[in-house]
């Protein structure tokens, strides 16, 4: 049987254990995981590419890292972590859940913000590499702020509106767990899956924890928050057998329970944001929300622009074409019917002049067999359409075209059905 004394030595024991690391640990923790972070990333994407994902992860999380160490946070690292992202992590004790959700905020605000003004110079001046890092930190840290935990607009929201109610709280998770599973599964995303998976998985024992700091909040009126950062003796015996229900036997032991005790003493210290401080918070995360479709939209509006020539065909017939360019870039080609449907080879490019795919256009629904190709310009998969509907998925594995289970293709291709047909100002 494992008393409160036990949990007491055990949670003295890692606290020894938890030295402040030394700067010189950190920067060769954050060097390391960059170098294999980098490494990976080259797997599937051109170095320029991952340079510029790089800078946009350590521009991300070097806010959430200054945040941390303004409010106090101690052991503050950051690292990367290949095919995930990057993290900044640190102990957090007594920190008011007002200023969490600040530093959950601080990540992706200084993104965008530089991602608008590098969209902002590369309007001005075309230079292909402030579109490339514009458009990359804009989608990283908009997606970033979706209602999904653990990305930074679930653990905003969740600090700010859901934790004040464990049951609130837990609706939420579930809710945005699935969610993120769901967008997994269209997309077939295993990294996004994990996620999600771990994030149902955590629901139960999250739910427990906020009932043990209201029942240890009902018991004791007033508790004070012990100078070590620790929960107090009396309220691990109270709460000593919550604090063991739901963790596996084979796990029941003095070490699990105080990791524990631990997240419930955290949890117990964090004050909920005021009331106003809440507002303004929501008002800025969906203001952060407002300049990322803004950007988009001036972008947009601003840099493409639709040029129709009218050449000479092989049968000396004129073929009208429709071009479409970002900047001086084009990234758009096919030509048109008398009637102004698209008709005819089609290509796309990225404005890297690497191309995107290539099909053919019938009256305006895709037809026959489309070619898309990765970053790097190489072929990666083919789509056969009829009248605009996919018919067949190959992907290219090891040289060979492999076909895919219709049951396995990604949302994007699954429910490609367009109405009507495609062509300029359709």
């Amino acid at each position: 049987m494992i008393s409160a004394t036990d949990v007491e030595a055990e949670l003295d024991k890692q606290e020894g254990t938890r030295r402040e690391q030394s700067l010189v640990h950190n920067i060769a923790l954050l060097a390391l995981s960059l170098v294999v972070f980098a490494g990976t990333g080259f797997l599937n994407r051109t170095w320029d590419a991952v340079v510029i994902i790089v800078v946009v992860l350590f521009v991300h999380e070097s806010g959430h890292w200054l945040g941390m160490r303004f409010f106090g946070y101690r052991d503050v690292q950051m690292f990367f972590i290949p095919f995930f992202g990057a993290a900044v992590t640190g102990k957090d004790s007594n920190i008011s859940g007002g200023r969490k959700a600040i530093v959950a905020l601080l990540g992706p605000c200084p993104g965008i913000l530089f991602g608008l003004v590098s969209l902002i110079v590369y309007i001005k001046w075309k230079q292909p590499v402030f579109l490339a890092y514009g458009s990359a930190s804009l989608f990283i840290n908009g997606f970033n702020l979706l209602p999904f935990f653990p990305l930074d607009g679930g653990r905003f929201l969740e600090t700010v509106l859901f934790s004040r109610h464990p049951k609130v709280e837990l609706v939420f998770r579930v809710i945005a767990g699935l969610a993120l599973a769901w967008v997994a599964w269209q997309d077939n995303s295993v990294v996004l899956g994990i996620v999600a998976f771990f994030t149902l998985v955590l629901v139960r024992e999250n739910y427990q924890n906020g009932k043990i700091v209201g029942f240890l909040k009902d018991k004791f009126k007033e508790i004070p928050l012990a100078s070590t950062g620790r929960m107090p003796n009396e309220c691990i015996e109270a709460c000593l057998p919550q604090l063991s229900s739901g963790i596996p036997a084979a796990r029941r032991n003095a070490k699990t329970i105080a990791a524990r005790t631990s997240a419930v003493w955290k949890r117990f210290c964090q004050e909920p944001a005021h009331l106003w401080s809440s507002v303004v918070l929501i008002v800025v995360y969906f203001g952060l929300w407002l300049a990322v479709f803004a950007a988009i939209v001036v972008y947009s509006r601003t840099n493409q622009h639709v040029v129709i020539e009218h050449r000479a065909g092989a049968d000396g017939h004129t073929v009208t074409v429709e071009e479409i360019y970002q900047g001086k870039h084009k990234v758009f080609e096919a030509p048109l019917s008398e009637t102004g449907y698209f008709n005819g080879l089609s290509t796309t490019w990225r404005t890297t002049g690497t191309k995107r795919r290539e099909g053919a256009w019938v009256n305006g629904f895709s037809d026959g067999d489309w070619k898309f190709y990765d970053a790097k310009g190489n072929l990666e998969s083919i789509i056969t359409f009829d009248s605009g509907r996919a018919v067949k998925y190959r992907i290219l594995k090891n040289g060979d075209l492999i076909e895919v289970d219709p049951a396995q293709w990604p949302s994007a291709i699954k429910h490609v059905a367009p109405k009507f047909p495609a062509g300029y100002n359709k």
